[in-house]
């Protein structure tokens, strides 16, 4: 199970960087709408932590993916099939 975690944790890490930076957020901005501190931000974005089920939830419906594309290896693309990694 720690396994899993860890790669789940690694896996948002990614996709919520490549996700905000594509947005043109900064982790404030992002913070702010989610309703979170910043320092949360950091800490899913260095795979520290990964957030409580609501916060992952207003993530995906943010960025318009689902919870499982935000936590899967490779990040849908919003539009194709082709692949973000």
């Amino acid at each position: 199970m720690p396994e899993k975690e860890e790669k789940l944790k690694a896996n948002l890490a990614m996709n919520l960087q490549y996700l905000r930076i594509r947005h043109k957020l900064f982790q404030n901005s992002l913070a702010k709408h989610l309703g979170i501190s910043p320092r949360s931000i950091s800490y899913y974005e260095s795979g520290s932590f990964l957030p409580p089920t609501p916060v992952l939830c207003a993530m995906a419906s943010y960025f318009g993916y689902t919870v499982d594309e935000l936590l899967s290896e490779r990040l849908p693309a919003t539009k194709g099939g082709s692949t973000i990694k």
